[in-house]
C-alpha cells in the first residue's frame, strides 16, 4: 500500500526534480520491492549520483576504538552491551602503539583519508581525542575525520579546525524519540541534534548513520528526511540491524539489507551531493564492508572504507573495492592506493 501517497512512477519523476517527502518516500520504498522498479529507482540513484559527483573513488580507514564508550546502559544491540567478554571486547579501546600501527598499515596501501572512531563520552572527551589527534599528527598528516558522538566543546571543535580536521560524526541511528529511547535507554537525543547544530555553526561538514530495523521501515525514512534540517550533511551511511551474540537484543531478527538498499537510493534522491553508503561495521555485521557493487549500482558513493581497524582484528578490503568500483566505471582519486593495492 502506499497510504494514500503518489504511485510508483509519479514519486519518482518528483524524486527526481528533488521533491521528496515521507509520502513520495514510502511509495519508492515500498513499490521498488519489485525487482523492474527497484532497477528504476536505482538507476535514477545513480545518475543523480554521477551528476553531482562524477566517478571519483576515495578509499577510507576506521579505526576502532579511541574513546570510551561511557552511555550507561550501553545500546541494546551494540557489542559493547555484550555479555560474552569476547564480544565486547571487540569494541575495546587502541592502544596508542595499535594506533599508530594502524594509521601507518592504512597510510601505506594508500588510504588518504581516516575516521577515528569512539564512544560516547557524556562528561566530555576532549582531552582524550586532542591527545589521540596529537599521536596521529606525529606520524601522519592524513586526513582526519572524528565519530564520537556528541563527547567534544566548541573549544576542542576549533581545536580540530586547526588541525585539519573538517568532518565530525554525530548519529542518531533514528530520529523518533521513542524508538530511540528503546534501542539506546543511555543516549541522549536531544544532545546529538544540539552537537550537530553546534558543529554546522562552527563550519564542520557533519556525518550521521541511520539504522534499518530499530523502528519500522518508515521511521527509517523519516529518520533519513529528518536530517535535511542539517545543511551541512556531507556523509550519510545506512546500517543494518544484524543480533550481536550475547546482547539485550541477540534474538531480534536481522534487518533486511535490500531495504537498506532502497533506502539508500531513496537517500541518494535527497541527498545528490553527499558522500553515502551502508555502514562498515564489521563486529556488529560481518561481511558489511563487502557491499560495493551493490552499494554502487543502489547510488552509493563515492567514498568507502577499504581498512576497518579494531583491537583485535583488521580487514582490508582495498583491493575488493578497487576491482567492483573500477568494474562500474569508477576511477581512484590517489594512485598510491592502487599501486599499493597491486604491490600487496
Amino acid at each position: 500500500m502506499d497510504r494514500g501517497g503518489p504511485g510508483f512512477g509519479v514519486a519518482l519523476e518528483r524524486a527526481r526534480r528533488g521533491d521528496i517527502d515521507l509520502r513520495s518516500a514510502t511509495s519508492l520504498l515500498q513499490g521498488a520491492r519489485r525487482s523492474d522498479r527497484a532497477r528504476e529507482l536505482f538507476a535514477a540513484a545513480s545518475e543523480a549520483r554521477d551528476r553531482r559527483l562524477g566517478k571519483e573513488l576515495t578509499l577510507t580507514a576506521h579505526l576502532h576504538m579511541v574513546t570510551p564508550c561511557e552511555l550507561t546502559p550501553a545500546c541494546r544491540y551494540c557489542s559493547i552491551s555484550s555479555s560474552i567478554p569476547s564480544v565486547q571486547d571487540e569494541r575495546s579501546e587502541l592502544s596508542e602503539r595499535a594506533l599508530v600501527r594502524g594509521v601507518r598499515y592504512a597510510t601505506d596501501r594508500g588510504v588518504r583519508s581516516i575516521v577515528l572512531v569512539g564512544g560516547t563520552v557524556p562528561e566530555g572527551a576532549d582531552a582524550s581525542v586532542r591527545k589521540t589527534v596529537k599521536t596521529v599528527r606525529r606520524v601522519s598528516d592524513v586526513e582526519l575525520a572524528l565519530d564520537v558522538g556528541p563527547s567534544l566543546s566548541p573549544a576542542t571543535v576549533e581545536w580540530l579546525k586547526g588541525e585539519g580536521v573538517r568532518t565530525i560524526y554525530c548519529s542518531i541511528e533514528t530520529a523518533n524519540p521513542k524508538v530511540f529511547r528503546r534501542a539506546k535507554p543511555g543516549d541522549d537525543r536531544n544532545a546529538r541534534i544540539e552537537f550537530s547544530a553546534m558543529l554546522e555553526r562552527h563550519g564542520m561538514t557533519l556525518g550521521n548513520v541511520v539504522m534499518n530495523g530499530l523502528g519500522s521501515a518508515e521511521d527509517l525514512l523519516r529518520s533519513v528526511l529528518y536530517l535535511r534540517r542539517f545543511r551541512r550533511l556531507g556523509y550519510l551511511h545506512i546500517s543494518t540491524f544484524q543480533p550481536v551474540r550475547g546482547t539485550p537484543w541477540a534474538r531480534r531478527r536481522p534487518a533486511s539489507v535490500p531495504t537498506s538498499l532502497r533506502a539508500l537510493a531513496i537517500a541518494r534522491l535527497a541527498f545528490p551531493a553527499a558522500q553515502l553508503g551502508l555502514a562498515e561495521v564489521e563486529v556488529e555485521d560481518p561481511g558489511s564492508a563487502a557491499r560495493v557493487a551493490s552499494q554502487i549500482r543502489a547510488g552509493g558513493g563515492n567514498t568507502f572504507a577499504g581498512i576497518l581497524i579494531y583491537r583485535g582484528r583488521r580487514v582490508d578490503h582495498v583491493e575488493q573495492i578497487l576491482r567492483e568500483a573500477s568494474g562500474a566505471g569508477f576511477v581512484v582519486r590517489a594512485g598510491a592506493v592502487l599501486q599499493a593495492a597491486r604491490r600487496s
